[in-house]
């Protein structure tokens, strides 16, 4: 973001309550939370659940704010510290809609193509590898940690730099109708959907409705845009027809992680999949369309886990309609690392391997990870420490007996099932043969990292994953040395 306090003012209709000793200077970047606030930043006061920004405009102004978007007249003390820093107050009805305002006004003024990317499971993922793929020829933004909601795409966009060719946008959704709002922000030239699951069921009731609120992004596109469809996704029919893409003129782009999808002119897929003994997958990687026919290139992912091949076609699906050629999108996977909280490898205090996959789960990617961690070769034992999976409606029982399943599947050596929807995670695995003295079942994280402490050695390899309002990072902490 670049953009004046005149400029701001126009932009929102706010009114000036302090004004700026240099209205034209130019402010970079936006935080509403007043302890990132810095020199030159616009800082966004918005009321919380806890806390509310206002309380702290002084503070903010004090940290070096040129400007603030207050959603209350400020008292004279605040007053006294905006006119001492040449700062600006301007006061909003709401200051939410003034963020989206100022990011839309600020999409107005990039050239970046925008790219687009939601699903139930892996969207973080294929964010990250479209992202790091691209870097490898464009000037890429991103969407960075967890700001995909209504709130956190506004920001990404206004986070992108004025010379930024591309920006990845993801999008996140518990309800009809918030990607379509994002949407009207973003005005993505790209659209991903990576899968429909079952998160959300608990709101939205069907896997159709899921589907039908991840499809706004296909509806956003305009004629000439290209749709990327998961070809392995047992929905991808019906989100391609949801959304009328053929009628309306979009093209479709098919990938799949397994086998060459048919019906399209353009698609990526992988083929030869294997993963070492840690294991990391590799696999042949194809295209064909694109007008540049492309042999196979071999890949290789530092990410862990098979299903992570299904993301790296799709990345390299965005990639190859953007004309990069394969074998440099082949090295680009090559060189990705995993996002925090997703499968990142940490070593315990004891010496012990931890996969820190803790940052959210649903019954797809517990299975993922769970078979993930079966190829992975290890001189000692298995341990999974799983927790409740949230969102989930009336699949929750089920799908949190058929995770204890594939935990058993899985061969794990120990499980620690965390929380009260986590004892059909035990359930499941006892009802598929697992050792009933294998199994253990505990209240919280804090539990969870006692039970672990007690039995975890140098040789262990152990798992973490739950949703993310269980806060298992705690146990990755509780034992990180």
């Amino acid at each position: 973001m670049r953009l004046s306090t005149n400029r701001i003012l126009e932009i929102t209709g706010g009114r000036v309550a302090c004004p700026a000793r240099d209205a034209d200077r130019v402010l970079t970047d936006l935080t509403w939370d007043s302890r990132t606030a810095r020199e030159g930043c616009v800082y966004a006061a918005l009321p919380g659940e806890r806390v509310d920004g206002n309380d702290f405009i002084a503070a903010a102004i004090e940290a070096g704010a040129g400007c603030v978007l207050a959603g209350r007249m400020p008292d004279e003390r605040e007053c006294d510290v905006a006119r001492r820093r040449g700062a600006a107050v301007i006061v909003l009805d709401d200051v939410h809609e003034g963020i989206v305002a100022l990011a839309s006004a600020w999409r107005d003024m990039l050239d970046a193509v925008v790219v687009g990317i939601t699903g139930s499971v892996g969207k973080t993922t294929t964010k990250a590898l479209v992202r790091d793929v691209l870097s490898a020829r464009f000037k890429t933004c991103a969407t960075k940690g967890n700001f995909n909601n209504q709130l956190g795409a506004p920001y990404t966009v206004l986070a992108a730099d004025p010379d930024c060719e591309m920006l990845v946008v993801e999008m996140g959704m518990d309800g009809a109708g918030q990607i379509a709002s994002i949407c009207e922000t973003a005005r993505p030239d790209m659209g991903l959907i990576n899968n429909v699951g079952v998160s959300h069921l608990e709101r939205l009731g069907s896997r159709e409705n899921i589907a039908r609120a991840k499809s706004e992004l296909f509806d956003a596109l305009r004629p000439g845009s290209r749709a990327f469809v998961n070809a392995d996704d047992d929905m991808a029919t019906y989100v391609r027809e949801v959304a009328r893409l053929d009628a309306r003129g979009i093209s479709v782009v098919l990938f799949s992680g397994s086998k060459e999808p048919e019906g399209v002119d353009d698609a990526v897929w992988a083929d030869a999949c294997r993963v070492d003994e840690e294991g990391r997958p590799s696999f042949v990687l194809h295209a064909r369309g694109f007008d540049a026919p492309a042999e196979g290139v071999s890949c290789s992912l530092r990410l862990r886990g098979l299903h992570n091949v299904s993301n790296a076609c799709a990345a390299a699906a965005v990639a190859s309609a953007c004309g990069m050629e394969l074998a440099e999108i082949a090295r680009a996977l090559g060189s990705a690392e995993p996002e925090a909280g997703r499968q990142e490898v940490k070593r315990a205090a004891c010496g012990a391997t931890v996969f820190d996959d803790s940052y959210n789960a649903s019954p797809a990617s517990m299975a993922a990870s769970l078979a993930m961690l079966a190829a992975y070769k290890a001189p000692g034992r298995k341990i999974a420490v799983l927790g409740d999976m949230g969102e989930l409606g009336e699949a929750c029982v089920q799908g949190h007996i058929e995770t204890g399943r594939a935990a058993a599947r899985a061969h794990v050596d120990m499980l620690i099932c965390v929380g009260e929807a986590s004892r059909g995670i035990a359930e499941g695995a006892l009802d598929a043969g697992m050792d009933a003295a294998c199994v253990v079942c505990v209240a919280c994280a804090d539990d969870a990292v006692r039970a672990l402490e007690d039995t975890i050695e140098a040789t262990d390899v152990v798992l973490v994953k739950a949703s993310r309002f269980m806060g298992l990072d705690r146990v990755v902490e509780g034992v990180v040395a």
